[in-house]
């Protein structure tokens, strides 16, 4: 899931159904994504757009498999 702070210009990469509860705090749900990875690539680029923070739990980053 990604979560869009606007006002302290972060977007959030999270699995944590915690972090739902965000929403409404200053915190709005921008988008689910069937994959980790899928969802960091696209709140990069949310990121990279808007110049904002890109922010994620080192735990739940998927490894990139090496060839």
């Amino acid at each position: 899931m990604i979560l869009i702070n606007e006002e302290a210009a972060r977007v959030l990469v999270t699995g944590r159904e915690q972090d739902k509860e965000l929403a409404g705090v200053g915190w709005s749900i921008i988008g689910s994504f069937q994959t980790w990875r899928e969802a960091y690539e696209r709140a990069r680029d949310i990121a990279d757009e808007r110049d904002y923070i890109l922010e994620w739990y080192l735990e739940e980053e998927t490894p990139v498999p090496s060839n």
